[in-house]
């Protein structure tokens, strides 16, 4: 009886293997569904939203200022987490609009970044109300190659400005004389001509209080106007320094920022006696 029991145990032993396989397969079928069930769910949309929800996306790169056709958008479905705040959901919504600033493919068009325009509004005479620092104003110069840095000053450049003026301050030699004050520093040069800066959307200043910009502008030697950002207060004296004295601007290295008290010069501190 022993040695029946003893010739019987291997086969008691293999079933165990067996069933110990079963149990085992059985639990790794069991994680591959749920890991796929993970998988397919995270694919659908974020944190197992549907993607039921319609945005207007570019179907190529869209250059700033550029009137938006049909040809360029096309509608996907995402996740409602995924679809912009300010998204459109029909391309009725965009098409005609021009655009504020570059749009890359497969980007959702905000209406933070396209312009409506009314028939026969200019384009920018209304993107320029968008890119003025907000409590500032655009206050236009007249331009000429020597005020405008030789024909090199571009939209979005920091400046200095400083005015020359002729004052008869030296009434008892009888001869007029001249001096020179640094009118106001480290403003934003907005526009150069009909060329508007683009910023980067939602940009803040940063420590020197410049912002910069989204593109390169192409130089206009024959600008006519050069617009820059400035307070009521600052654009009221810039206004008096022109009618009385010639203006210069010098431009700034980007990204400096500091304004030091520089004090008036003088004809006789410059020629001497």
């Amino acid at each position: 009886m022993s040695r029946n029991s003893a010739a019987m145990n291997p086969a008691r032993t293999n079933r165990r293997f067996i069933m110990l396989a079963i149990t085992l397969g059985l639990i790794g079928a069991v994680l591959v569904y749920v890991a796929t069930s993970r998988d397919s769910t995270t694919s659908s949309g974020g944190g197992g939203g549907v993607a039921d929800t319609p945005v207007v996306v570019a179907k190529a790169d869209i250059p700033a200022r550029t009137k938006i056709t049909a040809s360029m958008l096309e509608v996907r479905n995402v996740p409602a987490s995924d679809a912009g705040a300010l998204s459109f959901r029909s391309t009725d919504q965009v098409v005609n609009q021009i655009t504020r600033f570059p749009i890359a493919a497969n980007e959702q068009l905000l209406s933070t970044k396209v312009i409506s325009l009314d028939p026969g509004e200019s384009a920018v005479s209304r993107s320029l109300s968008f890119v003025v620092p907000t409590g500032k104003r655009g206050f236009a110069i007249n331009a000429s190659p020597v005020l405008g840095a030789g024909g090199l000053l571009l939209p979005g450049d920091y400046i200095d400005i400083v005015v020359v003026y002729n004052e008869d301050f030296a009434v008892k030699a009888g001869k007029s004389q001249y001096f020179s004050q640094v009118l106001l520093q480290n403003v934003e040069v907005l526009a150069v001509s009909q060329a508007v800066v683009d910023t980067v959307p939602d940009a803040q200043p940063d420590a020197n209080g410049q912002i910069v910009r989204n593109s390169e502008a192409k130089l206009d030697p024959e600008a006519q106007t050069i617009t820059l950002a400035v307070s009521a207060t600052d654009a009221a004296r810039i206004f008096l320094a022109e009618q009385n004295g010639k203006i210069r601007f010098l431009v700034r290295h980007f990204g400096e920022g500091d304004a030091p008290t520089v004090p008036p010069a003088t004809e006789k501190e410059v020629i001497g006696q």
